[in-house]
């Protein structure tokens, strides 16, 4: 992203609100690009002089573009009617407060793609020596993508791309080889009625590296994912989430990774849990490792580094085998502020339950 631009222009993020008027004064609205992706052109007051050169970069291209189903839009700080030729069918649309929002200089001239879903695919700065035309056929490339079919029995889930820069994904898997990892475990009761975390490789085999909520780099983390997946839970579940559980980085390796099939809120210590995300950090590195949800299809899910696929944690899903290399992932659930208060309530019983039935020295 170029330096001198808010981090609202994110690759990743959704994009600002948009509204403006075209040069027939027709009514525009940013909201009207759900469904379809779109280039748009963004140009400072005084860069109508250059803007001719990139327009001219991008026509040879527009039919190609128009094949992927994608718009194109300038967006000005100026009367559309005054804007150059403009390669059909481009619209351009006046919306300085846009502009002004976005942190764009009257000299600059940035182009951005976004995705079906209005998330930030490309922020790119147009100059010479920059192949405008290459890095939006680029970005779109790196959208997901399937032909269209017939869908018999889908699972309740939602993909995500560009949750995590490629950058963060190797930092976060760096720091599992480096860190203290430890057997991933799973809940059993025990005779006392006590929740235990216990090691079981039949049922789960996985090491993991806990992220400290108190850390930097927790935080970031969290403000980086509530900000891009809590519009998409609110639009798909009608629910609003506000907080993450515990983060961590997990790794299945070809040695026996996987985790059988399993619902993330069965026992009462995370009952409070409402919407899972797993992010894949190496997508491409091995073999094996989908998410499956075995109620509903025996679809794979494998999303790009990145990339995540978010559901609720009452959903029964599975961890398949690793056969080659080693898969990361991120892992977290999300939830709102009901479900807070339930976590804390769970925490202080907890506290109760190993206060009255401490443990049996061995």
């Amino acid at each position: 992203m170029p330096e001198n631009l808010p981090a609202i222009l994110a690759v990743g993020n959704r994009m600002p609100p948009i509204f403006g008027m075209d040069a027939t004064g027709r009514f525009y609205a940013g909201e009207q690009q759900y469904g379809r992706p779109a280039i748009l052109l963004l140009a400072g007051s005084s860069a109508m002089g250059r803007l001719s050169d990139v327009l001219s970069a991008l026509a040879p291209h527009r039919a190609a573009f128009a094949a992927r189903n994608v718009d194109m839009l300038l967006v000005l700080d100026d009367n559309p009617a005054d804007a150059p030729p403009l390669p059909a069918p481009m619209r351009a649309i006046d919306c300085g407060d846009f502009l002004l929002r976005c942190g764009l200089g009257p000299d600059d001239i940035r182009v951005l793609v976004h995705d079906r879903n209005l998330r930030i695919a490309l922020v790119e700065q147009a100059d010479q020596e920059v192949d405008l035309a290459a890095s939006c056929f680029a970005a779109l490339d790196r959208l997901p993508h399937e032909l269209p079919a017939d869908v018999a029995m889908p699972a309740p889930a939602i993909v995500l791309p560009n949750l995590l820069p490629l950058s963060l994904c190797r930092h976060l898997i760096a720091l599992f080889e480096s860190g203290p990892v430890a057997d991933g475990g799973v809940a059993r009761i025990d005779a006392a009625g006590v929740i235990q975390n216990v090691v079981d490789h039949a049922k789960k085999h996985r090491h993991d590296l806990v992220i400290p909520s108190g850390s930097e780099l927790f935080a970031t983390l969290q403000a980086m994912l509530l900000n891009r997946c809590r519009p998409e839970i609110a639009k798909a579940f009608r629910a609003q989430v506000a907080y993450t559980d515990r983060m961590l980085v997990a790794c299945y390796d070809d040695t026996g990774g996987w985790f059988r099939r399993h619902r993330d809120n069965d026992a009462d210590n995370v009952a409070f849990r409402e919407f899972a995300l797993s992010i894949n950090l190496n997508t491409g590195e091995y073999d094996g490792g989908h998410l499956q949800f075995p109620e509903y299809n025996d679809h794979r899910y494998r999303p790009p580094a990145g990339a995540g696929v978010i559901f609720a944690a009452s959903v029964l899903h599975e961890a398949t085998a690793v056969t080659a290399g080693r898969r990361y992932v991120l892992l977290t659930f999300l939830h709102g502020e009901a479900a807070e208060q339930r976590r804390g309530e769970i925490a202080a019983a907890a506290v109760r339950m190993r206060v009255a039935h401490p443990p049996v020295p061995r």
